[in-house]
């Protein structure tokens, strides 16, 4: 492989992997200091890239993995009740968008799907508004 590939490529390819399909909501790195109204209303998703994993052969062809993390920010009905409806919608979409992903190994980039691990918790965002946060993590190999 004569290209270089980054932590930001890959921010690009999960990004565009959930952007408009889960929601147009989408971080990269860090959630938002300042929430929009779309944010407190309809949630938002964050990306997170772990370290990048270079598996690179002799042969001239390379190939890394790193460890993702999808956080999606579902906000309460009221009084910090979750919203079971919306909190559906965005795991029922997360799951469809990695399991499309899986089946696609033939682009730059791919998911392993015996590393996709997931959890849940609630959390106060950076403006103090509680959400209920769903994550999951998966494995992003570069495939060139």
């Amino acid at each position: 492989m004569t290209e270089r590939y980054s932590r930001i490529d890959i921010y690009d390819y999960v990004y565009n992997l959930f952007y408009d399909v889960v929601t147009k909501n989408v971080y990269s790195m860090f959630e938002p200091q300042e929430l929009t109204t779309s944010d407190t209303n309809d949630g938002f998703l964050v990306i997170r890239v772990g370290d990048l994993y270079d598996e690179s052969e002799f042969t001239c062809s390379a190939y890394g993995w790193a460890r993702v993390y999808v956080e999606a920010y579902v906000p309460p009905l009221s009084r910090g009740r979750l919203d079971y409806t919306k909190y559906q919608e965005y795991e029922d979409a997360i799951n469809l968008v990695i399991a499309n992903a899986i089946g696609n190994d033939d682009g730059e980039f791919s998911i392993q799907e015996q590393s996709v691990l997931s959890m849940d918790t609630n959390e106060n965002s950076n403006a103090d508004n509680q959400f209920f946060l769903f994550v999951k993590s998966f494995i992003v190999v570069i495939n060139k």
